[in-house]
């Protein structure tokens, strides 16, 4: 209790000091420019700011009521105005205390015919290891992220398969794709996207069964704010890997895997390839307002619309089905459209550039086009729609979008093809337990902020584009990992059969990567023959859990050559060629 005490003392008196220099910092680095007041410093010392002028408004309205009403002596004036200033302090820290709650369970439910499906993870595992020396001495073994893993798993659970091949051509990454990871890398820190997630989504985009071979972007524009992606985007268990140290790593090992900073072609007015423009830069539609990124791919061998698809130079076509965008924000709430989840980041792809000739200026532009019934986030992320939403709620912050006080640590991930129903959910059942200003967040609170702007991008995505796109509970199925051990009665395409992948790289020099998926426990046994069915070594020899595996074999020691791999179970054996080549 002492201790306590001394805390609230301390925090009184720096509380009022730190406020006052806050005020004036925000007063002096603003001056007459308000565009200044969408600058990092300025969003990080706006709450501390405002919550001190809040109690001095306090404390001299409570002064004035007493010497308004009440015949004090100055004595007594003195001694009521010490006590309305304690009581101002108790309160402020009180409110500080309580708000920091925790969010006690994540709720799941199931209905008829759903028109989405959210799965979602509480307690989410460690990661494998870290990728901060950003190069090829990274283990292979901490690549993956068990987190990912075990969704999309979870996902595969309800027939939503994250690979597309002959087997489920309605798969999400074909094996010859362009995808673009849109995170959300605007601040700094806690702010932005988990680097752990998303080096987990590229090692299982790597690890396509067919064999990988497109490219990988990591994107985003950061509304030209701040100084982009960045060492500072660190997200992550070791808060010593960045974003940069996560592509880094994948990109020295061989893998086209690349940062693509939006923001370096932000202003640049360009037309579509089909018209023979192949510039860099954002496509402006003037009748619509509807902008996106038009590129060519770091590796130089891809002409990317995030419109229409990959542009064939020579057949002069778009090809929509070899462009995968997946959507990847960061929880966290917002100070002026209320939250940032899945649909909120797609402002990362738009152009904020010259707001004044386009839409008359910042202030229209927010809140007449971006969160105002005209829902333009909403009609740029239709013609570009993400296949995937996953909502990185590793960390939350409870207030505003750049401080990185209020950021608390939750351990939660949601995923969904509906970026609606996956934003309503994390907005409900993450972010409102413990924001500072929960009516804000509140997805369903009547008048609120977050429910307006919310609302607005889902009557557009579902009424005028036709998306399944929804934010009513009684249209949303919502799953857990307890969807990985159900067993769904009849239906036995929801029960998976073993599964073997097909080794990547292939071929390999010399190590290569070779994951399975058992759906219960039992005994193992993974071993390698050469071509003439000599067994060469024992990869797995051991009983093992319900879950995805992946071994290493490394072929230094052994020559050029055809190999073979089989998986032997209880009632399952699978076996598959692969190439060593020296």
């Amino acid at each position: 209790m002492k201790n306590k005490k001394n805390n609230l003392k301390y925090y009184s008196w720096s509380f009022w000091i730190i406020g006052f220099f806050a005020l004036l910092w925000f007063i002096l680095r603003t001056g007459t420019n308000p565009k200044r007041l969408s600058y990092p410093c300025q969003q990080a010392v706006y709450p501390l700011a405002s919550s001190w002028v809040i109690a001095i408004l306090t404390f001299i309205g409570g002064s004035l009521i007493f010497s308004r009403f009440i015949n004090f002596s100055k004595l007594g004036l003195l001694i009521a105005a010490v006590i309305w200033f304690s009581l101002t302090l108790a309160g402020d820290q009180g409110a500080r205390e309580n708000t920091n709650t925790e969010i006690q369970s994540l709720p799941i439910w199931e209905v008829q015919n759903p028109v989405s499906r959210v799965f979602v993870m509480d307690n989410i595992p460690p990661t494998s290891g870290s990728l901060a020396a950003g190069d090829s001495t990274v283990p292979n073994a901490y690549l993956p992220d068990p987190a990912i893993d075990t969704m999309l798993l979870m996902m595969q659970k309800k027939n939503i398969y994250f690979y597309k091949t002959a087997l489920h051509p309605d798969g999400i990454i074909d094996s010859n794709n362009a995808v673009i990871l849109k995170g959300n890398f605007q601040w700094t820190s806690r702010n932005t996207t988990s680097t752990d997630r998303i080096k987990g989504v590229i090692w299982r985009i790597l690890n396509h069964p067919d064999g990988f071979t497109g490219e990988i972007l990591v994107c985003d524009n950061t509304q030209n704010i701040g100084t982009g992606i960045n060492h500072g985007d660190n997200n992550s268990e070791d808060v010593d890997q960045s974003i940069i140290d996560v592509v880094n790593t994948f990109h020295s090992k061989g893998y086209k895997v690349h940062v693509l900073d939006w923001r370096s072609f932000w202003s640049v007015v360009v037309d579509e390839y089909s018209t023979g423009n192949y510039t860099d830069g954002y496509v402006y539609e003037s009748s619509t307002k509807i902008s996106y990124p038009k590129f060519k791919s770091p590796s130089g061998l891809r002409y990317i619309s995030t419109r229409y698809g990959i542009w064939d130079s020579i057949a002069s076509t778009y090809d929509s089905s070899k462009l995968c965008i997946i959507d990847y924000p960061v929880l966290k709430a917002h100070s002026i459209a209320g939250s940032t989840i899945a649909v909120k980041n797609w402002i990362g792809l738009l152009t904020t550039a010259y707001s004044s000739q386009r839409y008359g200026g910042t202030t229209p532009m927010h809140y007449t086009y971006f969160w105002g019934t005209y829902a333009l986030v909403a009609r740029i992320m239709n013609v570009t729609f993400p296949k995937l939403s996953i909502i990185d709620a590793a960390w939350t912050s409870r207030l505003g979008q750049s401080n990185l006080t209020y950021v608390q640590k939750t351990d939660m991930l949601v995923a969904s093809t509906d970026p609606v129903a996956s934003s309503w959910y994390a907005a409900k059942f993450i972010l409102t337990p413990i924001a500072i200003n929960p009516n804000a967040t509140n997805p369903d609170y009547p008048g609120g902020t977050y429910r307006n702007t919310l609302t607005n991008w889902r009557n557009f995505l579902r009424d005028s584009a036709n998306r399944p796109c929804t934010k009513d509970s009684a249209e949303i199925s919502v799953y857990d990992r307890s969807v990985l051990t159900s067993i769904e009665g009849n239906n036995n395409n929801n029960i998976e059969s073993y599964k073997v992948y097909q080794n990547y790289p292939n071929p390999f020099n010399p190590t290569t990567n070779i994951r399975y998926e058992i759906p219960r426990g039992g005994f193992v046994k993974l071993v390698v023959f050469d071509a003439l069915g000599k067994e060469v070594t024992t990869l797995v020899n051991e009983k093992l859990n319900a879950g995805s595996y992946e071994v290493d074999w490394d072929g230094t020691d052994y020559p050029s050559g055809v190999y073979f791999y089989k998986l032997i179970t209880d009632g399952f054996v699978d076996v598959k060629k692969m190439v060593l080549v020296k």
